[in-house]
């Protein structure tokens, strides 16, 4: 590590000294001698016209270009209206002033008339450390929420049945909101996603390997969802768009999005409702052997959910000077879900008699949360800015549920009942502290350092009561009370420069220390963990010319259990089944390396990794004695993964675009499992295919497609599965877009699981959450579309917003 850094440092050094003070100046007029304001000014390399540095006319039509290295350039001038004008300069040496004569140019002799232009991005891009999906170019998202098009996102895979996100296969997913980070379980994430309007969202930003400047937490990466907003000058613009939808339900939602761009003042607003009434199957068989007898149970269910929700994000930026940024940003959901959940078990013992039951479960699920940012801004001197952070964050979660089950013989006697209720309870509250600074060195040489502390508590009060007789007794098994405390004191410091104007490099080192107590009523210090790790990240770019780039990104991650994974909690899923927490659950360390290679739109990405002590939710462990089988989180030893994505947009005609992308990996896990040792190496695909047809008078039509391979979940598979959806969209004069569109066409999304090969108990089952949906769904904009964008800034806990149980 420490020649690493004596070299990061030379070639810092040397970058520093090989770029001057040169300087650039001069003045911009018509032919007629009128002064031409707000014109553009390029520096241009005289090679591959690749640009250097970029300025603007002031109102005088004056400009100034600073600060870049020795070498032969072209000025290249141009402003709607005129021709564009170039003239090519040379600095042999450093600290040099060139004044340059008037630059004068020509009005344009070309005539147009009025055009009106329809231009789409790209739906992947790769950019520096990150792949890019530009949802907005996606028809078929019409009327779907955010997990819905990250299902769709090539190497991540979203399984509803485990409220689970992987990347090629990684499941230590970290997701932020315009690049602020929701502190809760993944469970609590696919909640507030499943009520998060595609329509609102801009695009997807996937990063694998993020840089020191982000928590080290998330072995996987992150996924950073950005929001729509407007851009452009000053002045108010928003828009309302509403859905309908049936599948099993109806499904609908709405949302308004409103920014104002002004000189001293810029706010925006932006508030959704979701609503959605669906039927989940649930099949699960399990085989397995007491020590006495085989013993088969089966267990089929039909859910019927029913979801409300409502996000919002309030914030305003205030301009004190011209240096200083005042900020303040609220935001916050609020989820209910009420589940009636009738199943019916059926257990066959080799001897003994066989028995049903006949279960019905009443399920409540609250979500509430509310976080509040203050955020300063100030720029020091030139090229000096310190970004400070203070955020607060509350989260309740109120979890109860009432059972009864009735048991008959085989023969459908009846014999007799229970009733038992569960009541949780879980209150979490955060404060986030962080400062940064940045110094822009120079054009090709910045340095960032920053520190941060994360304070939080949770107490999770879990009771569970049985009725016997007329009383009601409490279950002291499976009742528990917990507090947990967690302390994360952090710094970093990173570097990003130029090697040349073609290759950038960026290096960091970040130190984390972690403190962790979890105490019980009936124990002290169930949890008690105090250490310290360094967290390095190197990332490499080269563009060899305007349409071959190459990346590579080395980085070290840490993923820390989930609160929900360490507190205790029970949730039934019938008499034999339930999911509960395990205090002892350790931290996972892994190493990244990654690599990109773009060729124009083509991107292909290599990614290798090595995880020790991998979280895996949803590990079986079956009581013999009870013949229960409960669900939790378990630590697999060790698992390599390699893991190539392959994106390939192909415009086949003028009329016809298609997107394919393909994301293949293999994975080796070995571990010990109920007393077993267990190694597994899988091959796993992903597959997105999107074809887009553009007819005519503004109509155009999309055909999508998505198949994923099996994949390792420690103790059992997940199975193939897959989708089809259809989409067509009109779009009309004034903003206004109407969508039709088709889900899951021939009802394959469906979730499917069975142990490996040889397993000391066998279970498997499918959980299918809807049946195909048909969505219609209508968006206006209103006011002027070219305002300034609203600013993207981060706050505080915008890592630290996914570790709240549930």
């Amino acid at each position: 590590m420490k020649t690493i850094w004596i070299i990061i440092l030379t070639i810092t050094t040397n970058t520093f000294f090989a770029t001057g003070q040169n300087a650039i100046t001069g003045n911009i007029e018509d032919t007629e001698g009128n002064t031409i304001p707000f014109a553009n000014v390029l520096l241009l390399d005289v090679e591959d016209s690749s640009l250097i540095k970029g300025a603007v006319s002031d109102a005088n039509g004056v400009f100034s270009l600073t600060r870049f290295p020795k070498g032969t350039y072209l000025v290249n001038s141009y402003m709607m209206g005129f021709e564009k004008y170039y003239s090519k300069i040379t600095f042999q040496g450093d600290n040099r002033k060139v004044s340059l004569e008037t630059i004068t140019l020509n009005k344009s002799t070309t005539e147009l008339s009025e055009v009106t232009i329809r231009a789409t991005k790209p739906l992947y891009e790769m950019e520096m450390g990150k792949l890019v999906i530009n949802v907005g170019s996606s028809i078929t998202s019409s009327g779907l929420t955010a997990i819905d098009m990250l299902e769709k996102s090539p190497g991540i895979m979203v399984n509803r049945q485990s409220s689970t996100l992987s990347i090629n296969g990684k499941n230590g997913v970290i997701v932020l909101i315009n690049g602020k980070r929701n502190r809760m379980s993944i469970n609590a994430v696919m909640q507030m996603l499943s009520g998060l309007n595609a329509a609102d969202v801009e695009k997807i930003e996937i990063m694998s390997v993020p840089p020191a400047k982000y928590d080290a937490d998330g072995d996987a990466g992150f996924i950073n969802i950005v929001m729509k907003s407007g851009k452009g000058s000053y002045g108010t613009n928003g828009s309302v768009s509403g859905n309908v939808g049936y599948g099993t339900g109806i499904i609908a939602g709405s949302s308004l999005v409103l920014n104002h761009s002004g000189k001293k003042i810029s706010y925006f607003a932006n508030a959704s409702v979701y609503h959605a009434a669906q039927t989940f199957i649930w099949e699960n068989y399990r085989e397995n052997n007491n020590g006495v007898e085989d013993i088969y149970t089966e267990a089929l269910a039909d859910r019927d959910a029913t979801t409300n929700s409502y996000n919002y994000r309030l914030g305003l930026d205030y301009y004190l000077t011209k240096k200083t940024i005042l900020s303040v940003l609220i935001s916050g959901y609020d989820y209910k879900r009420k589940t009636n959940f009738p199943s019916r078990s059926y257990v066959d013992y080799a001897f003994s008699a066989d028995t049903i039951a006949a279960t019905n479960m009443l399920e409540r699920d609250h979500w509430n949360h509310i976080m509040g940012n203050i955020n300063i801004k100030q720029s020091i001197a030139d090229k000096h800015t310190l970004d400070f952070n203070l955020d607060y964050l509350t989260y309740f979660n109120s979890h109860p549920t009432d059972n009864s089950y009735s048991y008959y013989s085989a023969d459908g006697t009846f014999l007799n009942s229970e009733f038992s209720n569960v009541f949780k309870k879980t209150p979490i509250n955060l404060w986030v502290a962080k400062a940064d600074y940045t110094f822009e060195v120079n054009p090709s040489f910045t340095i960032e350092t920053g520190v941060k502390g994360i304070f939080s508590d949770l107490v999770n009060d879990v009771r569970i009561t049985r009725q016997e007789g007329e009383n009601w007794v409490t279950d002291e098994r499976l009742t528990s009370y917990s507090d947990l405390t967690e302390n994360v004191l952090a710094a970093f410091t990173s570097f990003k420069f130029a090697i040349d104007k073609n290759t950038n490099v960026s290096a960091g080192l970040r130190y984390e220390h972690t403190r962790t107590l979890m105490n019980t009523r009936k124990e002290k210090a169930v949890v008690d963990r105090n250490y310290g790790n360094f967290f390095p990240s190197l990332f490499i770019s080269k563009r060899f010319n305007e349409h071959n780039q190459i990346q590579f990104a080395y980085g070290r991650r840490i993923t820390r259990p989930a609160f929900n994974e360490m507190a205790p909690f029970v949730l039934f899923i019938d008499p034999n089944t339930f999911f509960s927490g395990n205090a002892k659950i350790l931290p996972t360390l892994t190493n990244n390396f990654k690599a990109d290679y773009s060729f124009k739109n083509f991107i292909i990405s290599f990614q290798s990794s090595r995880d020790k002590n991998v979280i895996m939710r949803f590990q079986p462990q079956i009581d013999l004695e009870t013949n229960t089988l409960m669900f939790t989180s378990e630590n697999i030893h060790r698992r390599n993964t390699l893991a190539l994505n392959l994106s390939m947009p192909v415009k086949l005609n003028t009329w016809w675009e298609t997107q394919n992308n393909f994301s293949g990996n293999w994975q080796k896990i070995s571990t010990t499992l109920n007393s077993e040792y267990y190694e597994s190496i899988q091959n796993g695909l992903q597959v997105n295919s999107t074809h887009t047809f553009l007819l005519p008078k503004n109509f155009s039509l999309e055909l999508a497609m998505f198949y994923i391979s099996p994949r390792i979940n420690g103790y059992f598979n997940w199975l193939a599965r897959g989708f089809v959806n259809l989409g067509v969209q009109k779009e009309f004069n004034k903003g206004s877009t109407l969508r039709l569109s088709c889900n899951d066409i021939f009802e394959t999304t469906q979730y499917r699981w069975r142990t490996f090969d040889d397993a000391s108990f066998t279970f498997t089952g499918r959980w299918k959450p809807n049946k195909r949906i048909f969505t219609v769904s209508f968006t206006q904009k209103f006011g002027n579309q070219k305002i300034k964008k609203s600013r993207k800034r981060t706050v505080g806990s915008e890592e630290e917003q996914k570790r709240v149980s549930n």
